[in-house]
């Protein structure tokens, strides 16, 4: 009884992120709230595909990544880079994806044999080698001024541009859940929670484990190459650590437990990083302190934020929806039964026939 629950509740909510989703791009089409809100939705979408893709090695494998924005950064310079050898723009995205797996593939073989904080130092360190990179190659990347990024014409408006991102995302999304959901995603699951054992039954660990990380880095590779057409610019600074870290807390804020809980924490980070960056064009000032500084500091904000999830609730909001759908519930079922007792106690004669 209690599986199908489950099974019926699993299937509830993705109908539900469905009819969200559909009206999302319903919203895109006809570019509700004007270009600023478009933007902002897009920038949304692209992130939600790398935060899913990141929560691969943190939710499901169990290892913590501070070098994602390498995968992130190589897909985005690859779009400007290959066009400039005459790739098309269709060839430049996938270019992306390519190219982002095969440094997921060369950095997996370097950290086959490492776990816990090793695994984690190990990716900060790599990732911050291809920064380094990045910064001194000038005639390669452009240094600390960037290389622009053009887009075809028919995707030159902010709206199209949206909706063929979110087609992108869907696919990539889509593609994502069925490898979780396949046999190899439960042996991936099964080794995080307990990695000897998966060895004793059989299972080759280090290659599911390399397997994960190159997915996770090959569609950290698309995000990437989505993201420099939609800001036009790539600069070296997409693989700071820094971008790494963002990364992880919209996974954490988001809930790492389930495969769409980044969405939502992508959605809380991105939209509050915004309104209070709004600030410092804000002329108010509070106890003394200008608004407008307070607005140049949003970090300080997100890192409250973030604290403050980690400490009453490290499910993230995946953690505090689960908790008001139980209350909802709960209060439906109290309620019911109340309303079955006033029922009996008024009709005791019905009652009594029933029983008969």
């Amino acid at each position: 009884m209690k599986k199908g629950r489950s099974f019926a509740s699993s299937h509830a909510c993705i109908a539900v992120l469905a009819i969200a989703w559909c009206a999302f791009a319903l919203g895109l089409a006809f570019e509700l709230g004007g270009d600023y809100a478009v933007s902002l939705a897009t920038e949304i979408v692209i992130l939600s595909l790398w935060a899913v893709s990141y929560n691969l090695v943190y939710g499901y494998l169990g290892e913590i990544s501070f070098g994602h924005a390498a995968f992130f950064g190589v897909g985005a310079f690859a779009v400007p880079l290959l066009a400039q050898r005459g790739w098309p723009f269709g060839l430049a995205l996938a270019g992306g994806f390519i190219f982002g797996a095969l440094f997921a593939a060369a950095m997996s073989v370097i950290l086959r044999r490492t776990r816990g904080v090793y695994y984690a130092v190990l990716t900060f360190v790599l990732a911050q080698v291809v920064y380094v990179v990045a910064i001194k190659w000038t005639d390669f990347t452009g240094g600390d001024n960037g290389l622009p990024v053009s887009r075809p014409a028919f995707l030159d408006a902010p709206g199209r541009y949206a909706l063929f991102t979110l087609a992108i995302v869907t696919l990539a999304l889509a593609a994502l859940h069925r490898a979780i959901h396949s046999p190899a995603g439960h042996v991936i699951q099964a080794i995080r929670q307990n990695e000897r054992r998966a060895t004793q039954i059989g299972y080759n660990t280090n290659v599911y484990r390399a397997l994960t990380f190159i997915i996770s880095g090959a569609f950290s590779g698309i995000a990437g190459a989505l993201y420099s057409p939609f800001i036009r610019f790539v600069s070296p600074d997409v693989l700071f650590w820094t971008f790494s870290g963002q990364v992880i807390i919209m996974a954490i804020m988001g809930g790492s437990g389930a495969f769409y809980g980044p969405l939502a924490g992508v959605a809380l980070f991105v939209v509050l990083r915004d309104a209070i960056s709004s600030w410092s064009a804000s002329g108010t000032v509070i106890a003394g302190i200008p608004v407008a500084r307070l607005g140049e500091h949003w970090p300080l904000f997100m890192g409250l934020l973030f604290f403050l999830i980690i400490v009453f609730e490290p499910a993230g909001l995946v953690g505090i929806f689960g908790r008001m759908r139980r209350g909802w519930v709960t209060a439906a079922a109290h309620a019911g039964a109340v309303r079955g007792r006033r029922s009996a106690k008024s009709n005791p004669g019905s009652n009594l026939e029933e029983r008969r």
